[in-house]
């Protein structure tokens, strides 16, 4: 019996969470506490180059805002990172474009690569100015919706000042929810209009600015880092093995945690992993062996240090797993890495 192709899992890269953790924690919040509740991988929340499943992390962010009675969590943690928010180094590359229309073209395909399942793109709005659009994982009905419409909002408006300066307002914002934005949101954006219950998110902005070269002010947001060189992929099985990839360090991720992640039953998921001729023992070792190779060939760590990664208690068992599927030891294969 086949079945249909599952579409990709949606992740988020957790450099595009860590603005939300650094200020939740500096707040005092139960930040370890809601990540286990919400089952996502504490550890893994500290290296930006993981990805988490997009549909834990909107869950994390609901129960926390609610527990922390923090109404505006997204627009306050938008204005702390600025237009780092997608990626911790963006502004710092988006400056060295020399026009607002190319920083946003490049700040569209950052958010579309680090993100899956959100879209943002520009288009004309009539013959004088353009709107940004800006769409989620989740639709509107979503309770954590609102903190990433203005997450977005508020960090592609940032993305757009270091272009026309700090203080520069849109005339329009679209919302997608019919909830009307609070008193902080109307203070800081006094002379804008907001539009509810549209179809998208937008901001518009004249055409006459997309020809701006960067401005000389120096951004304020999170310190650079460096860029994850994993690219999401676009199926279902890779998808599903970039989640549990951030997994790994605490220990062999469940079938039941993988099915969870999936959005599927465990049986269900055992079925679509027959279509590819796997069982879920396999797709964990194939993991686990593809991920080595990835730490050996892009880090300096050392083996015990990947055995760890990996989430083996002892690098003798690591050890003869990679010689079972590379036939060779981990350390031989490294010493043949730089042959």
């Amino acid at each position: 019996m086949s079945f249909p192709l599952q579409e990709p899992i949606p992740l988020h890269r957790v450099a595009t969470a860590l603005p939300f953790i650094d200020y939740l924690y500096r707040k005092g919040a139960p930040v370890e506490r809601e990540l286990l509740r919400a089952r996502l991988p504490v550890i893994a929340m500290n290296d930006p180059d993981c990805f988490i499943p997009s549909q834990h992390y909107w869950e994390f962010i609901t129960n926390i805002a609610a527990c922390t009675g923090i109404r505006d969590l997204g627009f306050q943690v938008g204005r702390q990172s600025g237009a780092n928010a997608a990626d911790p180094s963006l502004a710092k590359r988006l400056r060295r474009l020399p026009s607002l229309h190319q920083a946003l073209e490049q700040f569209c395909i950052t958010v579309n690569t680090e993100i899956s399942h959100v879209s943002l793109w520009l288009e004309p709005a009539g013959s004088v100015s353009h709107n940004l659009y800006y769409r989620t994982s989740y639709d509107c009905e979503h309770p954590a919706y609102v903190h990433f419409q203005w997450y977005g909002l508020i960090a592609t408006l940032n993305a757009i000042r270091l272009f026309t300066g700090r203080q520069w307002q849109p005339g329009q914002i679209g919302l997608a929810t019919n909830k009307a934005p609070g008193k902080a949101i109307r203070t800081y954006l006094s002379n804008t209009r907001f539009h509810t219950g549209q179809t998208d998110c937008y901001i518009t902005l004249s055409n006459r600015l997309l020809g701006n070269p960067p401005g000389a002010e120096k951004d304020s947001g999170q310190t650079a880092i460096r860029r994850s060189k994993i690219k999401l992929p676009k199926d279902f099985i890779g998808t599903l093995k970039l989640a549990l990839r951030s997994y790994l360090r605490d220990g062999a991720p469940s079938l039941e945690l993988a099915a969870d992640i999936a959005g599927l039953s465990t049986r269900t998921l055992q079925r679509h992993l027959a279509e590819d001729d796997l069982n879920y023992r396999e797709l964990l070792t194939e993991l686990r062996y593809e991920t080595t190779i990835d730490y050996m060939q892009n880090t300096d760590n050392t083996i015990t240090d990947i055995a760890n990664l990996l989430g083996y208690s002892d690098p003798t068992h690591f050890a003869r797993a990679f010689r079972r599927m590379a036939g060779v030891s981990p350390r031989e294969y490294q010493r043949q890495l730089h042959e």
